[in-house]
């Protein structure tokens, strides 16, 4: 069994309950304006004795969403750097209608990406991507 077949055999495992802590994100995304700001001096939160110094400061709702994200095991482990279809469809930004395993590769490789450039993962928010496909997911998993 893949590694793939194996992250869909585990997503249909999850509670709707299990859903509901990423979807009442969405209210809190839709609501918000302002997703990353100038960085600075932070406080360490593996260290709260220490400070880090940092070019930007995500928003607590793009920080809950990853945390969620990696707490309920929806990062597909897959090689997003290659995946074109997925460009493709962030390029047309139109994420009506796909399945919940493609709507989590794209969140995936958001996530990924913002390991690589800072902010990457904000922008996301600010451009409403993210929202629009939590609200695509949670319509698939109501259904």
């Amino acid at each position: 069994m893949t590694e793939l077949e194996e992250f869909e055999k585990q997503i249909y495992k999850l509670t709707l309950n299990d859903w509901k802590e990423l979807f009442v994100l969405i209210p809190v995304i839709e609501s918000s304006k302002e997703f990353i700001r100038s960085g600075g001096i932070i406080e360490d939160e593996n260290d709260p004795d220490n400070f880090k110094i940092t070019p930007i400061i995500e928003s607590k709702i793009v920080l809950d969403f990853e945390k969620i994200m990696y707490k309920l095991k929806l990062v597909i482990p897959f090689n997003w750097t290659e995946w074109d279809e997925g460009r493709e469809i962030v390029n047309k930004g139109n994420y009506t209608n796909l399945d919940t395993i493609t709507l989590l590769k794209i969140l995936t490789a958001f996530i990924r990406n913002n390991r690589f450039c800072d902010g990457a993962l904000a922008g996301r928010f600010k451009d409403r991507s993210i929202e629009i496909i939590l609200n695509e997911i949670k319509k698939n998993i109501e259904q």
